[in-house]
Formats: C-alpha cells, structure tokens, sequence
C-alpha cells in the first residue's frame, strides 16, 4: 500500500480513504475502512474518464459482473454506487501480495495456484460471464489462498457490444489469440490466460513475452510458448491450456485436473512415471494405435479388450512413442518429426525438425519431453518434444547410433567409448561403463532409471546398476533375440525367444530368477510393453496381432489385429487407460482405441 497523494480522495461514499491499492487504465483503487472499522478495497473512474459515458457504461457493468460471480477466489462485493457523481465499487479487501510480486513459485505452490485459479473461473463462467483480463496483477496471494480481482473488462459471455468483438481489451501479454484478433472471447480465452498465468508463475515472466506489442501479438497468434523454466510435471497441463485454438483449450476443472499431482502410489518411483517410459521399446513403424481403458481402480489396467476408433494424422515413420505424464497427450518421434495428439479430441501436431532430426534410432524420454537424435558424424543432439526447438548437443567420444533417453529425461545413455552416461540438462559426461556382451544392439533404462539393461549382439542382457555403478551378476540367466523391457514393479521383464513353430515372449522374475513363457505370435515379435501396475504385458508380432497377457497368469486375455509391418513401437499411458502402438506400414494411419 502507498500514501494517498494529494488530489486523491479522503472518503468514497461511507468509506474513509486510508492509503493507495493500485491503479490501472480506467480506475484507482484505495483501502477504506467502514464507520464499524471493516477494510475494503474502493475503486473509483479515474478522473480524466468520468466525463465519458463509455467509462461509467463498462464501470455500470464491471459492477453488474462482480456481484454475479460466487465462489471463495473471488473478491466479493460488498458495496457500490454506480450512478454517483463518481461512481465507486467496494469489495472485500484482500490482503497480500500480487502474483506479479510472488512469482516465482515451487510446483506445491503452482499446483495450488492453478487449482485456485480454475475454481475461480468455473465460478466466473458459471455466471455468465467471461474475465478477460486474468494476469499476474489480478491475482492476490492472501494467506488463505489466491484471489481473482478486477472484472474492469469482463462480459457476458454472449455479448456482442462495447468491448466485445472488434475491440482489443486486456492486458496484451497474458491475452488469448482471439482476444488480439479481437474476435469473440469467450471462456476457452480465459483458460489460455490461466496457462500464462502459471507459466509467469513458474518462471516469473509471461511465455509470450517480446520486446514490443507487436513482437507479443505475433508469438500469441502464430508462435509455441517459451516454457524454458517451467517444471516438466507441469508442462503438459500449461501447453493445453496454451493451445492456438480455444476448442482444443481444457476446460478450468480439466486444467485443474492436468495440473494435479498424480496420486502417490506404493513402491517404487517408477509407478509415477508408468509404462510408458517402462514398457516402450522401438524399432520402426508408422501409425500410432490407442486403446482407451476403462479404469477398474485408478493405474490398473483392465482385462478386456478394447475397440479401434479412427484418428487423423500421423508421420511417415514412427520410432518411438511416449505419454506426457498426465496421459492426456501421446507424443511420437518420426522420420524428421515429433508428433503430438491430444487424446481427448485425436487431433495431432507436428514439429519439423529436418535433416538433423532424422534418425531411425530416435530415443524418446518416457514423458515425452525430450528427443535425442545423431546423424552422421555429428554430435547428439537433443529437442524439446513439445516445441520441435533444439536444446542442446552432446559430443560422445565415439559416436554410435545406438542410445537411451531415462524416463524423466534427465540421462542419456549412449553407446561411444563403452557405455558412455550424460547429463541432458548441463551436457556434461557423468559416467560410463564397459559393455560385456558384445557389440551393444540395444539400451533400455528402468523405470526408475536406476538400472539400464545393454542387449548384446550375442543376445545376452547385461544389467548395470547405475547407483551403485557396477554390473548385476545373472541378472537375466537365459539369451533373447533382440527385445527386453522392465516392467515398472521393479523386479519383472519381458523378453522375446525364436521358437517352434513360431515366437516365444518371457515374462521374467528378476528376482526369484524364474521364468515364464507366452506362446501364441505366430511371427517375430517386434514390440513389447508393461501396463503401469504392471499386470498386462502387449506384445505385437509381424503376424499381424497385438496381443494383451495377464502377466499373473501367463493366460492371453486379447487379440488385436494389426499392422504387418517391419516393425512395432508400443507404450502404455501413466494412468493405465491408453496403449499406443506404432507400426512400419508406411501407410500413415492413426487409430484410436477405446474400451467399450
């Protein structure tokens, strides 16, 4: 709060002015105190405005818009006049800082913003009424949590007058694509302005930030957000609020939703990561494959067979796919190009990323963050997969195609002068270990990336312990052809086994050191993966099948037609409900699964 300067008023109405609040392009706002000693914020029309009618008409019915919406993230009004000589709106008085002067926050804190934020919009549009002008100035960090303040350029959501359609009002920074062509806005802009919102409030600056007003209108409408900063457990929430088009913008409680931390499970970490960074193993294909689960308790995977639905889009090749870890956006790497969909409409983006980015060996982190890619003799080089932006480049000693992102993203493994481990985030060497069985054909991390296992040309499986920085001694006693995954409980795997008349594929106890074998592919299998809770095991075969296991039993419970392809890429979703396969067809198709 600031002193009153001179000129300023000493009373609105029955309230006695104590000190300055704020100002903003059309109104002041002071701290009052009622005769009974209660505070309030009053806001007033700035005097160089009161003699214009459109003023008192927006300040009329910024009034009317406060006192419709409910809900505790809101200041509520307790007072106003507006048809006084100078018309004046007391709300409760909110103590606290601004966002603008609190950010930045830790995840919790982000986390709890955004819920706060969402409850507030649901009750703004549940009146009717669309804010328009959410950024970090209008959101107080009281004590007993955030508030939305300042309906100044709030509307009816169907409005078409005043300071609707073809004007551009609110705060550039933080405003909607619509909103700055000064089309309709309706609540979808206010979602867009939540993810720049949390963003500024991860960061402590807006993502579209630029040097001028120009530079800002132009990366709103037709550039990605600069999330460089932003915790990666957040991101996938913030990006689907920052989507170009308000139809594919989340609703406030599916924001809401997005932003919440998942549920804490028993065991180990690599639950929170799921199958989608366990159970992912790659070699070529094309079309992704989704299967929508019905949960029958929240993670597991159900023992029933899914139906295909029809998605649009895909790459020419596929290499490798992954969930975002809120499950709601399936990212593959393709042939020079990182592929997006969103679950919940099926619609995909694509990033180009050129002649570099062409790599059949792609590795994809299991949260879809991060791509690696080597062509040629040049360096490693690594992208942001929601962007397409490239990051950074690591320089192994010797170079080889051959490599593994960990499923958080923050370790590359790559084959060079043995076994060599980075740091993703600052490009330093931070290890490396010998491979013992031969050339390395293959590099799988647990999902904990605390273990990597090294396939061998010879077809053993090496184990090395990346904590304790040694190998496992007969971790895995029997050889595979080429495939082996960790299963996100720790202690099981699968692999793959040549057979009569045709493909075995292993479930194995890496513990206790048992086995126990599947038999139905009648052709080479070529992809396997783990659901999250780590009892269905999918594993597609250029037989033409894809086929679902209960991994308690041995028993196969499904058998999905498939792609004959010369390759398979599969992963399970975090939250058990989606399998995405990608098959080497080249026929482009995308398909999404559903259970019934």
């Amino acid at each position: 709060m600031h002193p009153l300067r001179d000129g300023d008023p000493r009373r609105v109405g029955p309230y006695r002015l104590e000190g300055r609040l704020g100002a903003g392009g059309m109104g002041e706002v002071f701290l009052g105190v009622s005769s009974g000693g209660r505070r309030v914020a009053v806001k007033v029309i700035r005097a160089e405005h009161l003699g214009r009618p459109e003023f008192r008409v927006r300040f009329a019915r910024e009034i009317e818009a406060a006192r419709k919406v409910g809900g505790f993230y809101t200041a509520q009004v307790v007072d106003a006049d507006p048809e006084a000589d100078e018309p004046w709106m007391a709300t409760a008085y909110v103590a606290g800082p601004s966002l603008r002067e609190a950010a930045p926050l830790d995840v919790p804190g982000i986390r709890a913003l955004g819920a706060a934020l969402a409850e507030g919009l649901a009750a703004i549009h549940a009146s009717g009424l669309v804010h328009r002008d959410l950024k970090p100035g209008n959101v107080i960090m009281s004590e007993d949590g955030p508030r939305i303040i300042d309906f100044g350029i709030a509307r009816a959501a169907d409005a078409t007058a005043l300071t609707s359609t073809g004007a551009v009002v609110g705060t550039y920074a933080f405003m909607s694509p619509e909103q700055v062509r000064a089309d309709t806005a309706g609540p979808a802009s206010d979602v867009f302005s939540l993810g720049c919102v949390l963003a500024f409030a991860a960061t402590g600056r807006a993502p579209f930030d630029a040097d001028n007003v120009p530079g800002i209108v132009h990366r709103i409408v037709s550039a990605p957000p600069d999330l460089t900063g932003v915790p990666a457990e957040l991101r996938p929430a913030i990006e689907a609020c920052l989507a170009k088009e308000p139809e594919r913008r989340p609703s406030p409680a599916e924001a809401a939703r997005l932003l919440a931390a998942p549920p804490t499970r028993t065991g180990r970490r690599t639950v929170l990561i799921g199958g989608a960074a366990a159970g992912a193993v790659a070699v070529l294909g094309v079309p992704a494959l989704l299967w929508w689960w019905s949960r029958d308790a929240e993670g597991s995977t159900p023992l029933k067979k899914p139906q295909p639905v029809v998605l649009a889009g895909g790459p020419v090749a596929t290499f490798q796919l992954a969930f975002t870890p809120d499950s709601a956006t399936l990212v593959c790497a393709g042939t020079g190009q990182i592929w997006r969909w969103t679950v919940a409409t099926g619609r995909g983006t694509a990033h180009e990323l050129g002649d570099d980015g062409a790599d059949q060996l792609t590795a994809l982190s299991g949260d879809g963050r991060l791509l690696a890619t080597l062509r040629g003799q040049g360096p490693v080089r690594l992208w942001d997969a929601a962007t397409g932006a490239r990051l950074r480049t690591i320089m192994p000693e010797v170079r080889a195609y051959t490599k593994a992102l960990s499923p958080d993203g923050r370790t590359l493994a790559a084959v060079g002068a043995g076994i060599e481990l980075w740091d993703t985030a600052t490009g330093r060497r931070t290890g490396a270990f010998a491979p013992r069985n031969g050339a390395p054909l293959r590099l799988v991390f647990d999902a904990a990336g605390e273990r990597i296992a090294v396939v061998g040309s010879r077809g053993d499986i090496q184990i090395h312990d990346l904590r304790a920085r040694r190998d496992i001694a007969n971790a895995v006693p029997r050889r595979v052809n080429v495939l082996f995954t960790f299963a996100p409980d720790g202690r099981t795997a699968a692999s793959d086994v040549p057979d009569e008349p045709g493909w075995t594929v292993r479930i194995l106890d890496l513990q206790a050191g048992k086995l126990r074998e599947l038999k139905g592919h009648e052709g080479r299998v070529q992809g396997l993966a783990f659901s999250p809770d780590s009892r269905v095991l999918a594993s597609a075969a250029n037989d033409g099948t894809i086929r679902l296991w209960n991994t308690r039993t041995g028993d196969h419970f499904a058998k999905l037609d498939w792609e004959r392809s010369d390759g398979t890429t599969l992963a399970f979703s975090p939250d058990g409900r989606l399998l995405a396969a990608g098959a080497g067809s080249g026929n482009g198709t995308v398909r999404l699964w559903r259970f019934p």
